[in-house]
C-alpha cells in the first residue's frame, strides 16, 4: 500500500473512531466504483453495515471495481425502471436487507425517489432515510409532494466545492484526451457548456483557463446572470449557442440534450457528459435515432469494441447530422478514473457523519432537503486537515 492509500485509510480511520459503529444498522450504498470508493465504501462498511451495493453503470466495469468486488459486498442492479416499476425495487430491496433490521439508503443521482412511499410503507419506521450526494438528485427529491422520511444531503456543502471544480478540471482533462485520440486540439473547438452550477461554473472556467472560446447557456435566470458576470457569453437559446459551437459540455442531469437539442448540434460536435447519460439525454432516448457508426460490434459479434475508438463514437442521423459522443455517454472524466485528488476525502467523510447522523434519527421528518451542521462540518474539515495538510 502507498503513502497516500495509508494517509486516507488513516483520515477514514479517525472519522469512524469518532462517530462510532453501529453495525445494526445497514446501509443500501448506490456508488462509483472508482479509486476513492475503494477507500470510501470499506469506511462506509465499518460504521454500519453495507448490505446492498449498487453500482452506478458509468463505472461497473471501471479498474477499481476489481478491487472493490474483491470486499464481497452483496451486488444488485441499479435501474432507473423503479420509476415505472417501484415495486422492483422494494423487492430488490427486501431481499437484501437482514429481517428487522433498520437500513439507510445512499443515494447519487436520486435513483431512490420513486420507491420512497413503496420503502416506507413495506419497512415502516425500519427506513431511517436518505443521504443524497448530488445537486442532480436534490432536485429529483425536492420534486416529490412529500418526504416520509429525512433526506439529508451533502451536495450542497461548503466541503464540496473543491470537489465540484477539480471534477470539472478532470472532466476538460479527458475530453482534452479524447480530442487528442482523434488527432485534434482542444484549443480549435467552440465550447457550448450547458448548465451553469457548481461543476459546470468550474468546467467553464478550465475551459477558458485552457484558451478554449466557451459559451454558456442555462435555464436558471441567477445562473445565467452569474455566468454574464464572470464574463461568458450567454445564451438563452440552447439551440443558437449549440450552432455556434463544435465542443458541447452537458453538466445539468435535467435531460437538457432532447431531439431538438441534437438536432441543432452542428456536424462534427464532440458531446461531452459531466454526469450519466440517462439524466442527460431526453426521458425518450434521442439517440435512439441515430446510428453507432463506429465502435460498436455488429449484431451477434461478441468482440470487443473497435481499440482505437473506445472512447468516442460517432451517430449519424436520417438526417443528415452527425456527432461525436465521447465515454459511451457516460460521464466524460469516467474515461480517465475520474481522479480528482484527496480534496474528494472531505465530501466523504460529511457522507459518513451524514449517515451517522440518520442512524441516531438526529433529523426530524421533514418536506424539505435537510443538510449536517455546521459543528458537524467543521470537525470532518479539521479532521482532513491533519491529515493532508502540513503543520
Amino acid at each position: 500500500m502507498d503513502l497516500e492509500a495509508r494517509r486516507i485509510e488513516a483520515y477514514f480511520s479517525q472519522i469512524n473512531t469518532f462517530l462510532g459503529s453501529n453495525q445494526e444498522v445497514e446501509i443500501i450504498a448506490v456508488a462509483h466504483l472508482v479509486s476513492n470508493s475503494e477507500h470510501f465504501l470499506p469506511a462506509l462498511n465499518s460504521l454500519g453495515r453495507v448490505a446492498l451495493l449498487l453500482p452506478k453503470p458509468s463505472s461497473e466495469n471501471s479498474e477499481s471495481a476489481r478491487v472493490i468486488r474483491s470486499y464481497e459486498y452483496n451486488e444488485g442492479k441499479l435501474s432507473r425502471d423503479w420509476l415505472e416499476n417501484p415495486k422492483s425495487g422494494v423487492q430488490l430491496i427486501k431481499d437484501s436487507v437482514t429481517p428487522g433490521s433498520s437500513f439507510i439508503v445512499v443515494d447519487i443521482g436520486g435513483y431512490f425517489c420513486p420507491l420512497l412511499s413503496d420503502l416506507k410503507e413495506e419497512f415502516g419506521n425500519l427506513f431511517l432515510g436518505v443521504m443524497e450526494g448530488t445537486e442532480n438528485g436534490v432536485q429529483k427529491y425536492e420534486e416529490l409532494e412529500e418526504l416520509p422520511v429525512p433526506v439529508v444531503t451533502v451536495a450542497r456543502s461548503p466541503l464540496k466545492l473543491p470537489e465540484d471544480y477539480l471534477v470539472g478540471a478532470s472532466i476538460v482533462y479527458s475530453v482534452e484526451a479524447i480530442l487528442r485520440d482523434q488527432s485534434q486540439i482542444l484549443q480549435t473547438r467552440k465550447a457550448c457548456l450547458i448548465g451553469y452550477g457548481r461543476v459546470g461554473s468550474g468546467v467553464a472556467e478550465v475551459l477558458r483557463g485552457r484558451g478554449v472560446s466557451t459559451v454558456v447557456h442555462d435555464t436558471s435566470p441567477i445562473a445565467m446572470a452569474e455566468a454574464a458576470a464572470r464574463g461568458f457569453q450567454v445564451f438563452r437559446r440552447l439551440d443558437e449557442a449549440l450552432r455556434r459551437s463544435d465542443l458541447v459540455i452537458s453538466a445539468t442531469g435535467c435531460h437538457a440534450l432532447d431531439a431538438h437539442a441534437l438536432y441543432s448540434l452542428r456536424n462534427g460536435s464532440l458531446v461531452a457528459l459531466v454526469t450519466s447519460g440517462d439524466d442527460e439525454f431526453g426521458r425518450d432516448n434521442p439517440l435512439e435515432k441515430y446510428e453507432p457508426v463506429y465502435g460498436f460490434p455488429q449484431e451477434g459479434d461478441d468482440s470487443e469494441r473497435v481499440e482505437e475508438h473506445k472512447l468516442v463514437v460517432r451517430y449519424e442521423g436520417d438526417n443528415g447530422k452527425h456527432f461525436l459522443l465521447a465515454n459511451d455517454g457516460r460521464a466524460a472524466n469516467f474515461a480517465h478514473g475520474a481522479v480528482i485528488g484527496p480534496a474528494i476525502q472531505l465530501i466523504e467523510g460529511e457522507k459518513l457523519i451524514a449517515v451517522k447522523r440518520i442512524s441516531e434519527n438526529s433529523f426530524p421528518c421533514s418536506e424539505l432537503v435537510q443538510e449536517v451542521c455546521k459543528a458537524d462540518r467543521l470537525s470532518i474539515a479539521n479532521i482532513w486537515n491533519e491529515h493532508f495538510l502540513d503543520d
